[in-house]
């Protein structure tokens, strides 16, 4: 992946997952004046910020954890279809402001070239109109092809995630009471055993436990647990990208 960074010194948006691990991973490879940050809000699984923490230690990047509180902006609080958007319009904003006090050249993050092609990404609009660069999608380098570097790079490929919002539908409001049942059932799921793909959709009283088709039977063993944690209703569904 030669000529993948058009900058020599930049803060890499890291999320945690395989898409910003690798951008780290090889960063770091090229000797890139790099450090690293991660968002830490009420949409942020724990989970994640454990694993953004120890990969920039397994690779020697400076690591900036970045406190906000996205439920402080009324509009996203209403949960509108355009939330992704103005999520990612305060996180790289954040994200700028943190690269120009470290005098680096510029934002990096993991998206890629088929992020690009896709039509259901609102947030890679407020990443265009923040200046950030995606190395990945610039090159017209593809999911498959991050896969084959975090293999060459000995990354274990762990499942995509997404922002706690996500699982709330659109139009019901966000609360951080609601985000940490989301959160604390998704953590106890994968204690229990459940692997891959994993999202608990949930309205405040219905949950929806998506999962890979071999998973359902792990995850049914859990339903009284999960009612303990203040959900209703519980019924299970193959996972769906996007869904609610």
């Amino acid at each position: 992946m030669s000529n993948l960074f058009p900058v020599r010194s930049a803060l890499i948006a890291l999320s945690g997952g395989i898409d910003s691990a690798v951008l780290l991973a090889l960063a770091a490879e090229e000797r890139l004046d790099a450090h690293a940050a991660t968002i830490v809000s009420e949409f942020t699984p724990k989970a994640e910020v454990a694993r953004a923490n120890a990969l920039a230690k397994r690779f020697g990047i400076p690591w900036h954890p970045v406190h906000i509180s996205m439920l402080s902006c009324a509009d996203i609080r209403q949960n509108p279809p355009e939330r992704c958007y103005l999520c990612k319009k305060m996180i790289m904003g954040e994200m700028q402001t943190l690269a120009n006090h470290l005098g680096l050249e510029a934002v990096f993050d993991g998206t890629h070239a088929d992020d690009i092609a896709s039509n259901d990404r609102p947030g890679i609009r407020a990443l265009t109109e923040a200046g950030i660069i995606s190395p990945f999608a610039g090159a017209g380098i593809s999911k498959a092809g991050i896969l084959a570097e975090a293999q060459r790079l000995g990354l274990d490929a762990l499942p995509p995630s997404a922002c706690l919002a996500t699982r709330i539908p659109h139009g019901t409001a966000l609360s951080v009471s609601l985000l940490e049942i989301v959160d604390a059932a998704e953590e106890m799921l994968r204690a229990g055993g459940v692997c891959g793909i994993l999202r608990v959709r949930f309205d405040g009283v219905r949950a929806v436990i998506e999962t890979e088709s071999g998973e359902r039977e792990t995850a049914k063993i859990y339903e009284n647990k999960l009612k303990q944690l203040g959900i209703e209703e519980v019924s299970y569904r193959d996972y769906i990208s996007g869904g609610v």
